[in-house]
């Protein structure tokens, strides 16, 4: 396994390796982890799959920073959080997405601060934008918790969406 990028108090955020897949997989093939990512589009398919996969791969070797596998300090895989360009906007948007069973402990919101801090730290942007399905409230509570401010609701896809903002601390 890669070295973590990123060490939170309980999370290491690692960038992905090709045997890494299958837990990728594992995570997106949950029909409640997908619930929010999709909203009723059909599941994501093996060649969908492999496609955002080598896009997280490829945001990493680009730029440093991608949607980063998360583990526990075990080496537990958790989930995937971290960073991916919004072409609908042209901003860096963090994102995270964490196996059902680990719901409700912290994790996105531990893993959402930790990544706010470290990605001025890492790159030179003036802010961070987030957004979360409009009635999501747990996912919006995740970006409000991070110190993200709302800026509005706009559809995504036909969907109305929160999004949040998060401005390089002075």
């Amino acid at each position: 396994m890669n070295p973590p990028v990123l060490v939170s108090d309980r999370l290491c955020f690692h960038p992905w390796e090709a045997e890494d897949f299958p837990l990728f997989t594992s995570l997106h093939s949950d029909p409640e982890v997908q619930h929010f990512l999709q909203m009723g589009d059909p599941p994501w398919d093996e060649a969908y799959l492999r496609a955002k996969f080598a896009d997280f791969l490829a945001d990493y070797t680009a730029h440093g920073w991608t949607k980063f596998k998360v583990t526990d300090r075990q080496g537990t895989f958790l989930g995937r959080a971290g960073f991916g360009w919004f072409p609908e906007t042209d901003e860096l948007e963090l994102g995270y997405s964490f196996k059902r069973a680990l719901w409700g402990r912290g994790y996105a919101t531990e893993a959402a601060y930790a990544l706010l801090g470290w990605i001025y730290k890492a790159k030179p942007i003036d802010h961070v934008i987030g957004f979360a399905v409009a009635e999501h409230a747990a996912s919006r509570r995740v970006l409000e918790k991070a110190g993200m401010s709302l800026t509005g609701i706009r559809d995504v896809d036909g969907i109305p969406n929160a999004f949040y903002r998060h401005d390089r601390p002075v």
